[in-house]
């Protein structure tokens, strides 16, 4: 198949062949560095197939998408992670990425306070320093219900319940872990490509904004691509 650039110019693949297979075509510094990619102006997972002539272009940390999929990644995999390590019982909600940042809406069993984000923050680092890889499931509505009641996580059944959708759903995992969570995607790689990031406060949440629904505990944080753009948003 043939692959056009964003600068124009054309790379034939074999059929099937993934970004990171296209990134590694052009450079090894480009696979290093590229977290996901959008084919034909869609934005896919690295190891998603092409399995047609598109037009493609490598994401990585220093655009503006590559910066929200790693925030994002950081939310749905190490936040609910941490959350879920640290307060056992927690449901998840949901984890979108907002101006500048991110945040998860949870269902904790006992409240928490600011002073628990320390903690959140330390746990968080130590699941990213495993460098875990991330992998992604497809799976059918029935099995995705399936997998989400057997977690007990009953906002996830919900959210999917809700969805017309029958089959595609995207679940994704960590290779040292058995968490799991539902994500419309793309994310990163590997948790080596987290930046720099820090926990900014809770509030309350109902879920679905919807006053007659349970309030939820909202953790806000904020992610940027390395120590020194941190920084300087923190000034």
């Amino acid at each position: 198949m043939n692959i056009t650039l964003p600068d124009g110019s054309i790379r034939e693949l074999e059929l099937g062949s993934t970004g990171l297979d296209l990134a590694s075509s052009i450079g090894a510094g480009l696979a290093k560095a590229a977290l996901a990619v959008t084919v034909n102006g869609i934005q896919k997972d690295l190891n998603d197939p092409i399995n047609e002539d598109s037009k493609v272009s490598i994401i990585t940390i220093d655009s503006d998408d590559g910066l929200e999929i790693m925030r994002h990644t950081l939310t749905a995999q190490v936040l609910a992670r941490a959350v879920k390590n640290l307060f056992p019982g927690t449901k998840l909600a949901i984890g979108p990425t907002i101006t500048d940042g991110f945040y998860y809406d949870f269902e904790f069993k006992k409240p928490i306070s600011p002073e628990d984000l320390d903690s959140i923050e330390k746990e968080m680092k130590k699941i990213i320093s495993s460098n875990s890889v991330i992998t992604k499931q497809i799976n059918t509505k029935k099995e995705a219900i399936e997998i989400f009641k057997t977690e007990g996580e009953s906002y996830k059944e919900s959210i999917i319940n809700d969805s017309e959708q029958e089959d595609g759903f995207q679940l994704y995992y960590q290779d040292d872990s058995k968490f799991v969570d539902l994500c419309r995607g793309p994310h990163i790689p590997s948790l080596k490509h987290i930046g720099a990031f820090k926990l900014l406060k809770i509030a309350g949440a109902y879920w679905k904004g919807n006053s007659d629904n349970k309030m939820l505990t909202r953790i806000y944080g904020t992610a940027w691509k390395n120590e020194k753009d941190l920084s300087a948003y923190s000034r």
